[in-house]
């Protein structure tokens, strides 16, 4: 007499379960990848502003390229202009008004920084102190000075006119020279 044909039978032998697994993780994998084919749909964003990583990582260096400080300045002023042509972009055609606020926010942060840091340099020049480059990040000021070896006078006149132009901290302040 034959055995008649039940579901359990499938579910409590371990052969058949493995299979079994097998299958449905082979449908999920299907359904989930079926999934990403739609290119036209644009996730749901929170408004948190993205940022071209590169230009944030010449942003946030701390050791000068090799070159004259006018270069390096004009290089930092056209990384930056792109930065700020980005989130003029996303201000001007974004609806997410969190979106347009972060970039505003940014793009105000970044002209401070670039103002400040046209400041400093002037200051300096003015104090008849070694011509310098100074790059300001949200962690740290960056001052690269065009002498030879610095000492410890000249390096506190820079220290103090960076803390009273920024408001930061002397820990905040890194001070190099450029050889």
């Amino acid at each position: 007499m034959k055995k008649k044909f039940s579901y359990k039978d499938i579910l409590y032998k371990s052969k058949r379960l493995t299979v079994l697994g097998l299958v449905v993780v082979l449908g999920a994998g299907i359904i989930v990848t079926s999934g990403l084919d739609k290119k036209s749909e644009i996730p749901a964003h929170d408004g948190e502003v993205l940022v071209d990583s590169l230009a944030v990582e010449k942003e946030n260096s701390t050791k000068p390229v090799s070159g004259d400080f006018d270069e390096m300045r004009a290089q930092m002023e056209l990384e930056r202009n792109k930065l700020i042509s980005t989130l003029d972009s996303t201000i001007n055609n974004s609806n997410n008004d969190n979106e347009k606020k972060n970039a505003s926010d940014e793009k105000k942060r970044i002209m401070e920084y670039m103002e400040t840091e046209l400041a400093i340099e002037s200051i300096i020049k003015q104090k008849n102190l070694p011509d310098s480059f100074v790059l300001i990040t949200e962690s740290s000021i960056s001052v690269t000075v065009d002498q030879q070896e610095l000492d410890t006078n000249t390096v506190a006149k820079i220290c103090d006119i960076v803390m009273r132009e920024t408001g930061k901290s002397a820990d905040k302040i890194i001070i190099q020279s450029k050889y």
